[in-house]
């Protein structure tokens, strides 16, 4: 009997809690959905006519018009001959300008003249996996889709539209497809957490697969201080190739079992590690440039947590101090950083 009381409590206490949830998605849509825009970018054909280049989201930023969306949404707008187009959920249509762009991180920003209400922006750094992911967007032209997930992982490297890629990336799960591009990615209290910015498919078609990625808010707070005003955002610099000590490394590299670190291969002549004396080797074979233990006592196990770093936490001119290992000694190196190029 006693048993029969906990099972019915048990239910019903899920149940309880999976209403609580159903609501909360209800209330964080009807109250987010007004901050999030369908934008479409137009250009003329070859007949003088508006042709449809592309199309996505975005989400408002500020209080004075601007809107956050990705880079390669709007990376065709060039000249007069463009238009970009911002849809509000209440269906008001409002031409936008493209005010900056940062390409490393898949960013821009676009204003319109037209004061719309805010999102509320969280804090990256505190995501892990299994917390709830909520994107939004317009994939596929849905318009104004709210799509329910978790986080999946944190802290992925993304090829970008550059050589270099963007760091501390967010997956998820939540469905993801072609249109949700520049839509926000929420945690459970509808703060942003992410850009929605690209999906992984095998398909031929670039459709949702349960892998999504979100460029982390944390860095879009950094790039959007300068970008919103018309300025490049400037990135620090190392100047090195490395590779991760994986176990293959370890042992071409003669270090202890899970040594951690990052083997410098080779540098750019004159950059900034080269002048602080960072030494690599280049020469096929060997694997005795120095190791990467830290910079600023913050521990570095793979290249991907040195260009975290850097993207975070410093800017160009800083000067970092790098741990690192030589003949088996560790050693301390201060760089100045310079800016990518």
């Amino acid at each position: 009997m006693i048993n029969k009381k906990i099972k019915i409590t048990f239910i019903f206490l899920l149940f309880f809690l999976l209403s609580c949830k159903e609501n909360n998605y209800q209330l964080i849509y009807e109250e987010k959905i007004p901050s999030v825009v369908e934008i479409t970018v137009y250009g003329k054909n070859i007949f003088g006519g508006l042709h449809k280049f592309a199309a996505g989201s975005g989400f408002v930023w500020d209080n004075n018009g601007n809107i956050l969306t990705n880079y390669h949404l709007v990376m065709d707008v060039k000249d007069s001959n463009y238009r970009i187009i911002v849809r509000t959920y209440n269906n008001d249509e409002f031409e936008a300008e493209l005010i900056g762009i940062d390409p490393y991180s898949d960013l821009a920003v676009i204003k319109i003249n037209e004061n719309l209400p805010k999102l509320n922006l969280g804090d990256s750094n505190i995501v892990s996996p299994g917390d709830d992911a909520i994107a939004m967007g317009s994939p596929f032209g849905q318009s104004f889709t709210m799509t329910t997930g978790i986080i999946s992982a944190i802290g992925r490297t993304l090829n970008g539209l550059t050589y270099y890629k963007i760091p501390l990336v967010i997956q998820t799960d939540a469905a993801i497809n072609p249109g949700n591009s520049g839509g926000p990615l929420l945690n459970s209290k509808g703060e942003v957490i992410g850009i929605n910015t690209q999906i992984k498919s095998n398909s031929n078609s670039p459709q949702n697969s349960g892998v999504g990625f979100a460029v982390p808010i944390n860095l879009a707070k950094k790039v959007v201080e300068n970008i919103k005003y018309g300025i490049e955002h400037e990135y620090s610099y190392l100047g090195i190739e490395a590779l991760n000590l994986d176990y293959e490394m370890r042992i071409r590299a003669d270090v202890e079992e899970n040594f951690k670190g990052l083997l410098i291969t080779s540098l750019e002549k004159d950059g900034p590690a080269d002048q602080a004396g960072i030494k690599g080797n280049s020469s096929i074979g060997n694997y005795d440039g120095d190791i990467i233990t830290k910079i600023d006592n913050f521990e570095v196990s793979s290249f991907e947590d040195l260009i975290a770093y850097l993207a975070l936490h410093t800017s160009p001119g800083d000067i970092v101090k790098i741990e690192l290992v030589r003949d088996y000694k560790y050693r301390e190196v201060n760089v100045t950083l310079g800016a990518r190029q």
